[in-house]
């Protein structure tokens, strides 16, 4: 398989994993994922609308009914991915937990050296900046980093239970 850069494909940039493992690639942006599927991310669509006319923004803008929907998805425990061009990784979770530390040593580890979904990460030295909403957790890793388990305490190590499951669509993700 031939992979692609992240240059040469702007809409790999960016992923929703759940908090069962679920990697599924945002098209255009987080939010806009979340707006067409609203049930896979627990709201309604009526529920989106509320939040968006809370704060008097159309719906998908960029704004604060966006940043409120994000926090509330990401504090239900799905993580949010973003590669930057030139700035690396942002990764935004709840909090750190053995099974985040697991799902980001898996994530970092295939995009390295497996790829996923025909993207693989060529600078191994490339920024992960990790915010933890809950327990502000806030640090700068490099990929390799996280897939060497830098993440891991002493007798902690990688459960395969909490291996990541690559998904074509959103529609793969189980609705529990």
């Amino acid at each position: 398989m031939k992979y692609k850069s992240y240059l040469e494909e702007a809409n790999s940039q960016a992923y929703w994993i759940s908090p069962y493992g679920e990697v599924v690639q945002v098209g255009t942006n987080h939010i806009q994922l979340i707006i067409s599927n609203p049930k896979k991310f627990g709201y309604t669509k009526d529920q989106i609308e509320k939040i968006y006319d809370k704060y008097n923004e159309p719906m998908g803008i960029e704004g604060k009914a966006r940043e409120e929907i994000i926090k509330d998805v990401v504090n239900k425990g799905w993580i949010r991915v973003r590669r930057y061009d030139n700035k690396g990784y942002s990764v935004n979770i709840k909090q750190m937990t053995k099974k985040v530390k697991d799902i980001l040593f898996d994530w970092s580890y295939k995009l390295l050296n497996t790829g996923i979904k025909g993207m693989k990460e060529g600078d191994k030295y490339i920024p992960v900046n990790i915010q933890g909403f809950k327990d502000h957790f806030n640090k700068n890793f490099t990929i390799q980093d996280i897939a060497n388990d830098i993440l891991y305490e002493s007798g902690e190590s990688f459960d395969v239970n909490n291996s990541i499951i690559i998904l074509e669509s959103v529609e793969g993700i189980i609705e529990r």
